[in-house]
């Protein structure tokens, strides 16, 4: 039995559980999730405030999710990457909507289905690049190409574990989406 119990997240990642640290189920990438608090930092005051501490809660839902490879770590690190682009999608479009009820209750009822959340979480981030390519910002596409790359990353992880298992993929995820997110705070602090 691992240090947390066994592992009941809709999501596996390719990093070998329990190597490194007996009570740190992904110990790379939990440690790499540090990286979206080092993120936010810069942006904890002032008028985007409330995406700076978004930014804050993916990296403990992250670290939480990583380090326990359980549903409730799975939840806060899901809520709180829900949370970060609806902020960003409110700061950037006042007029889009509050979180309609029907879907914050889907979400939470079929969160055991991975693709629920993938598909939320895909087209809020569709749409605040589609906001943001609008208003001509400078740095738009440089957002939309870490994001890109991290997400490579990513796929290669869930998809080709066995070619790339050594190289810590999901780590590098977590590297360039906080770099995205990095560029996207700094596209609206400005």
């Amino acid at each position: 039995m691992s240090y947390w119990g066994e592992s009941d997240t809709s999501i596996s990642f390719c990093e070998d559980k329990y190597s490194e640290i007996y009570w740190i189920a992904e110990y790379y990438n939990t440690c790499s999730s540090f990286l979206y608090i080092l993120a936010a930092l810069p942006f904890l005051r002032g008028r985007i405030k409330k995406i700076g501490w978004s930014c804050v809660g993916v990296g403990i839902g992250s670290i939480m999710l990583h380090g326990s490879m359980r549903y409730y770590g799975q939840w806060v690190d899901e809520i709180s990457m829900l949370l970060f682009s609806y902020n960003t999608l409110r700061y950037i479009d006042f007029r889009f909507p509050p979180i309609p009820h029907f879907i914050l209750f889907i979400y939470l009822n079929q969160s055991h289905h991975f693709y629920v959340f993938f598909t939320l979480f895909s087209c809020m981030q569709l749409k605040i690049f589609y906001i943001l390519r609008q208003r001509h910002l400078m740095g738009t596409y440089l957002y939309s190409f870490f994001f890109s790359i991290g997400f490579i990353f990513w796929i290669l992880d869930q998809w080709m574990c066995s070619y790339v298992q050594t190289y810590q993929l999901h780590a590098f995820w977590h590297l360039f989406t906080s770099l995205s997110m990095f560029t996207s705070m700094s596209l609206l602090k400005n």
